[in-house]
């Protein structure tokens, strides 16, 4: 098919592109997929003990272990607590706060599940809100969904402790409110996954981030916390914009706020399961319980790596592995909007929000494991090598080829 690739300004003197995310409405919306500019903020601090893992692991200061590492992590709900706002406007009802609390709690300890770390986890959040429009039953319910996880994830033998935290009213600086998480956790060395390790000649295993898992007790339309600024411009619209003007920055252009053609509660296209708010506020899925028994089935050594596509969709990964490496998915998962393909590609996780990197041999281990927890699992793509130091993802769409680098 055609082959797109759209680059950036910015050009390396080797040739490559120093950036290609084609995430163009997303960040006129103010958002960035690929988020250059931190990593250039960031581009002199120390990279810890492992460079190219999914986290950051600093040696274990506070036991002086040799044998251990530490792990300290954050992260939160994004712009999806916004969309709860909005929705608990419309009359859904309390019932969605507590989603917000498991996807501020997912999107650390999905990451940190990525370097192999299957806790304990101590756990720590922090709510900005603005006290005017954010009332005290609102705490209530997100810190009763912080329990609630922490509690579930306990039963199933990943222990989740609540240390605390912080809510702070904050209207001056936001809108509605803000919902983040920092989690803290101890591993053994030799346990941990070096995303570094991923390699030519590897396969790529997507596990589906959508239906019912075995630890779920409802059907998780699989939005995750990522994209979700333009997941809820693009799909919703009706009167939103004048409505509820606390749910979007201002400076954002007025043609990208609410431009879609559905309401909260219309029902989902193909999907009566869901109405269209619900799919996008359906919780984050925690794919830990699976990432457990993936390991416990495959040597660590063999799992050469572990990729959330969260921030940056199905191109996060091309962060990670050898210099050269060329992530090739040419087998996606099935999965309407005014993006293209390329930048939804590269803004939401498009059907699998966890792959596994892995000699092929273990594929069908890794398959299996996933279909006995309820997962749809695949291969979606292979590693090969750009004969250069640069890596790139390739990703095949109904528009052909899309390059990310």
């Amino acid at each position: 098919g055609p082959v797109l690739s759209l680059r950036s300004k910015a050009e390396m003197s080797d040739g490559h592109a120093a950036e290609e995310r084609h995430d163009e409405r997303y960040q006129q919306r103010g958002v960035s997929a690929g988020k250059s500019e931190v990593h250039a903020a960031i581009s002199g601090v120390d990279a810890g003990l492992y460079p190219g893992a999914f986290c950051k692991i600093v040696p274990d200061l506070l036991t002086g272990s040799e044998e251990h590492a530490l792990v300290i992590h954050a992260d939160g709900a994004g712009t999806k607590s916004s969309l709860a706002y909005l929705a608990w406007k419309e009359g859904v009802g309390d019932q969605v706060w507590p989603g917000i609390a498991q996807d501020s709690l997912v999107m650390n300890l999905d990451d940190l599940a990525c370097v192999g770390c299957l806790g304990p986890f101590l756990i720590s959040n922090t709510i900005g809100r603005n006290a005017k429009l954010i009332p005290g039953p609102i705490i209530a319910g997100i810190v009763n969904g912080y329990q609630a996880l922490c509690d579930k994830l306990t039963g199933l033998g990943i222990p989740c402790i609540m240390t605390g935290g912080e809510t702070a009213d904050v209207g001056d600086l936001v809108r509605t409110l803000i919902v983040d998480s920092t989690i803290t956790a101890r591993l053994k060395r030799d346990d941990i996954i070096d995303a570094a390790e991923m390699t030519p000649g590897d396969v790529i295993v997507g596990f589906e981030s959508t239906g019912t898992a075995t630890w779920e007790v409802v059907k998780n339309a699989g939005m995750g916390s990522n994209g979700l600024t333009s997941a809820r411009h693009e799909l919703l619209g009706a009167d939103y914009r004048a409505k509820y003007p606390e749910t979007y920055a201002p400076e954002v252009p007025a043609d990208l706020v609410y431009c879609g053609k559905f309401k909260f509660n219309d029902p989902l296209p193909g999907d009566p399961h869901f109405t269209v708010g619900e799919a996008i506020l359906s919780p984050t899925r925690t794919y830990l319980p699976l990432i457990r028994e993936l390991l416990a089935a495959i040597p660590r050594r063999e799992m050469h790596g572990l990729i959330h596509c969260s921030g940056g969709g199905q191109s996060k990964i091309v962060k990670f592995g050898k210099p050269g490496n060329r992530y090739i998915k040419d087998t996606p998962l099935p999965e309407a909007t005014g993006q293209s393909w390329a930048e939804c590609y590269s803004v939401y996780n498009m059907g699998w929000r966890l792959e596994a990197i892995l000699p092929a041999a273990h594929a069908q281990t890794a398959i299996d494991v996933a279909a006995k927890l309820g997962v749809h699992a695949q291969i979606v793509g292979r590693v090969e090598s750009t004969g250069t130091d640069a890596r790139e993802v390739i990703v095949k769409t109904p528009d052909g080829d899309v390059t990310y680098r």
